[in-house]
């Protein structure tokens, strides 16, 4: 370009780099080229032979930045690779690999927060500092956003970050390292106990009635909601995994069975093709799950359920659910602190119900597509000696401490 408007260019260390002028610019400038991109600076000198010796330790300078990476050349921005990794998140949903709640989840974080701050960046220059960076930006507008949200927000980015490595737009991935002034609190999922659970389900019922009498036409969705409830609790689905069965992926079994002392033979369901945030999965229901899967499909008139393609639930009854919740006076939990119920609840009290039947905590987390770890952590251990049967069980031969 120097020398296509008369102006001088000197190629140095056998070509390596390169001094030269610019139009309207008394000093000297330094350049060389790296993966097609003009990396150039001033060298704020008028003096060639001075400016020759700071361009030579430049070069070096920007040299040794390629290497630990430091130096940005990539002209991708954020912005434009969460594009990219949107789109390939796209495929794994359609493939079954990914569930379309997380990736629901993950665009609202993108254009919500992450977008605003990272969308005109270099990809390559999103570091550890970055984060940090984009987390003072976060409490300076939200002073009371909680660690949880900040985990999404991450989450989020580091989709995009993860894309943008596999596409080999950059060569390595940040770590962050968050650290905090406090410890998280470490709570257990709330749940319903039995007692519980019956008042929840005497409050829908109430709540169908008093809708019959005063708001009819929201009688079907007090009535979805109920085997929403009944089926959530007996599955052990997530909420997303519930929001995409079809019912054509349901299907009525039999076995025999004792129930309260008599042999006799109960329903139950196989339900396959579960996605969800594990990909595609499989479980067997407790009993309940036949009873409400009856009534939805009496109730939504399908005559053929294993060649229906329909959701089995038409809408997220979320706010009908909390108004029942904060009518019975179960909206939180009577553990300390108090923990606060919704949907999720639902799985937890399956769960929990399991484990207090003694059933195996391998078998709870296959059918409940999760790992025994977080069954463990996050349900058995609060559950404490509720789980033991035996474990006042004595010997004749051992004296007891009860007096």
């Amino acid at each position: 370009m120097a020398d296509a408007v008369g102006l001088v260019k000197i190629n140095l260390l056998n070509g390596r780099f390169h001094i030269f002028q610019r139009k309207k610019s008394p000093f000297w400038w330094v350049g060389f080229y790296h993966k097609g991109k003009h990396i150039r600076e001033t060298t704020k000198e008028r003096n060639q032979v001075v400016a020759e010796a700071f361009a030579e330790k430049w070069y070096f300078t920007k040299q040794s930045q390629i290497q630990s990476g430091q130096l940005v050349t990539s002209t991708k921005t954020f912005g434009a690779a969460a594009k990219t990794a949107l789109i390939n998140y796209e495929q794994s949903v359609k493939r079954g690999e990914r569930s379309q709640s997380t990736l629901d989840s993950i665009q609202v974080c993108l254009k919500a927060r992450v977008l605003p701050f990272f969308e005109k960046k270099p990809i390559e220059s999103i570091t550890n500092q970055s984060w940090f960076e984009f987390k003072d930006y976060i409490y300076k507008m939200f002073p009371d956003a909680k660690r949880g949200t900040l985990h999404q927000y991450k989450n989020a980015i580091r989709v995009v970050l993860n894309d943008a490595y596999r596409q080999g737009t950059i060569k390595s991935l940040p770590v962050f390292k968050d650290s905090y002034d406090s410890a998280r609190i470490d709570a257990p999922r709330p749940w319903f106990n039995p007692s519980e659970y019956k008042r929840l389900l005497i409050g829908i019922r109430q709540h169908i009635k008093h809708l019959e009498e005063v708001q009819p036409r929201w009688v079907r969705a007090a009535q979805e909601l109920y085997d929403y409830v009944i089926f959530g609790t007996n599955t052990g689905m997530r909420v997303s995994e519930l929001a995409n069965v079809r019912f054509c992926d349901v299907e009525i079994q039999r076995e025999k069975v004792v129930f309260r002392g008599e042999p006799t033979v109960r329903e139950f369901l196989v339900i396959r093709n579960i996605k969800g945030k594990r990909g595609t999965g499989t479980c067997k229901s407790f009993y309940g799950a036949a009873t409400a899967f009856g009534r939805i499909v009496k109730r939504r008139a399908i005559d053929e359920p294993k060649k229906s393609d329909e959701k089995l639930f038409v809408a997220h009854h979320r706010d009908m659910f909390n108004e029942v919740l904060k009518a019975t006076n179960l909206k939180y939990s009577e553990s300390q602190p108090p923990a606060k119920r919704d949907f999720v609840s639902l799985r937890a009290t399956y769960i929990c119900f399991r484990l207090l039947n003694g059933a195996d905590v391998y078998e709870v987390a296959t059918n409940c597509r999760t790992s025994p770890e977080m069954i463990r952590e996050s349900y058995a251990k609060y559950l404490g000696g509720e789980m033991f049967k035996d474990i006042n069980r004595v010997r004749e031969t051992v004296e007891g401490w009860d007096e």
